[in-house]
């Protein structure tokens, strides 16, 4: 796996659900952590120690803001257009049904059109195709989700989250 599929597997897994243990030991293995403190210095300390229940509600109460419960920062494509807004939905959606595309059992209850379902489908294309699924699906509506995410968020992990998707 590239460097850049294993950066958008991580931000697809982040934005999908809630900070899990398993989670967090992922992010804190020590070649992860410094990178991802070289990213995000504000993430640092959480990313350095081990966590109790509280750092895990703080987490799961700022997921909750951030993309449920009234969303600050709607993690679905169709929020980011004014017209054609279930155009990738119904893209996506499509070679779903077809087979063409399979996601994990964990992203199954996601909506076609979310950011963690169109990360992950960009890690298993490659080539022209990958470009041509970046362009068509994520290129008009990632970027400005990234900064929203960056800007709105009050947790370092997905502030963090935020700054490795501008690149996008």
């Amino acid at each position: 796996m590239t460097p850049e599929a294993a950066v958008l597997q991580l931000s697809a897994t982040l934005l999908s659900r809630e900070i899990t243990p398993d989670l967090l030991s992922a992010l804190q293995e020590p070649g992860t952590t410094e990178i991802l403190k070289q990213i995000e210095p504000s993430a640092g300390e959480l990313l350095e120690k081990s966590w109790d229940e509280k750092d895990f509600e703080d987490a799961a109460v700022e997921f909750c803001r951030l993309f449920i419960l009234n969303p600050a920062v709607p993690a679905r494509a169709a929020a980011y257009f004014e017209k054609d807004e279930l155009e990738i939905a119904g893209r996506i959606q499509f070679m779903l049904e077809q087979g063409f595309l399979e996601v994990p059992e964990s992203f199954q209850t996601l909506a076609p059109d979310h950011v963690s379902i169109l990360l992950l489908i960009q890690t298993t294309v490659a080539g022209e195709d990958a470009i041509q699924f970046s362009a068509d699906n994520l290129t008009p509506w990632v970027p400005r989700f990234a900064a929203d995410l960056t800007e709105k968020s009050k947790h370092p992990l997905y502030k963090l989250v935020g700054k490795l998707l501008q690149g996008l």
